[in-house]
């Protein structure tokens, strides 16, 4: 569903317009504010919803400022990591013991890493020696 070609669910007559707005949030005693988080508005009616698609964005946005209050990394770090590491991100699960399509989540924001994973990719990527046990013990080749 493209959310710029999205009827109005309440008046059914008009496309709805997308749009940004700045929200802020309380996550764990913690404020933090976000810009352009996403929503779209009724010509027509003026009544503001959030598409699904919209909802999925904002959420991963909203996530990646959760996993910075709670000290871990957010997506992007994961893929900085994963690339300095130079492994996909097949190689990736299987070196951390995760199944094959979680560091894919990981990094669409779909899923948050616990706080055990998290210390292990850290101590993979810091300390060397740590990196190439488990390179080893999972049987993971990576690129040169």
């Amino acid at each position: 569903m493209n959310p710029e070609r999205t009827i109005c669910p309440m008046c059914e007559s008009a496309e709805l317009i997308p749009k940004k707005t700045v929200e802020h949030y309380c996550y764990k005693g913690h404020d933090f504010s976000l810009e352009d988080i996403e929503y779209a508005e009724c010509p027509k009616c003026h009544s503001e919803v959030i598409t699904p698609e919209q909802s999925k964005r904002n959420e991963v946005r909203i996530c990646d400022e959760h996993r910075k209050i709670d000290g871990l990394f957010t997506r992007a770090e994961i893929t900085k990591l994963r690339e300095r590491l130079k492994m996909t991100q097949n190689q990736a699960a299987q070196l951390f013991g995760e199944r094959v399509n979680t560091f894919s989540k990981y990094e669409s924001g779909e899923a948050t890493q616990s706080q055990a994973m998290d210390k292990l990719m850290k101590l993979a990527l810091n300390v060397p020696h740590c990196f190439e046990e488990l390179r080893k013990m999972a049987n993971v080749q990576v690129s040169a």
